[in-house]
């Protein structure tokens, strides 16, 4: 196991492309894992289908312990924060906590992801597309379409990914 993986590494590069942030903060808001939308960029890169299995596990036994109380304590103080600037530090720390929490997930689902032997597909905007969208619907949201322009800019940001094929 490593944090630093190649998973991580694309994560880290995806998330910075401008718009990323927050096209992926407003799939958050509707449900979805970042980290799993991450994932799906990540694999249509490499010509692979994303499958079901890859959404449960380990690293969602994860997210939901452990990155979703420690995001929901950050807004709480976030809240907290706004009315009293002392509490910077503190919120700073919950922040980074939180992504500490995030990389691990990612090591989790890279090392689900290399246990696995997954179908392939050409890599382009169809396969990202699809990948996606399975990850929306396994997010419960029930009309992927609505998130158009989200999905347009994580493959746009996929498809440029000058580390895209490795």
């Amino acid at each position: 196991m490593s944090l630093n993986n190649p998973l991580w590494q694309t994560a880290l590069r995806l998330y910075a492309v401008p718009g990323v942030e927050q096209a992926a903060l407003e799939l958050q808001r509707a449900g979805c894992s970042i980290n799993r939308m991450l994932l799906a960029c990540y694999l249509a890169q490499q010509g692979r289908r994303l499958v079901p299995a890859l959404l449960i596990g380990e690293a969602l036994e994860w997210q939901q312990a452990l990155t979703h109380p420690l995001r929901e304590l950050r807004y709480r103080v976030r809240a907290r924060k706004a009315e009293n600037e002392e509490l910077e530090p503190c919120y700073r720390a919950f922040r980074q906590a939180e992504l500490a929490c995030e990389q691990v997930e990612l090591m989790l689902l890279w090392d689900a992801l290399s246990a696995l032997e997954l179908p392939t597909a050409e890599a382009g905007e169809p396969l990202a597309r699809r990948n996606l969208e399975q990850v929306l619907v396994a997010s419960g949201v029930s009309d992927p379409g609505r998130f158009d322009a989200e999905l347009s800019l994580l493959i746009g940001a996929t498809l440029a990914d000058p580390l895209a094929s490795g």
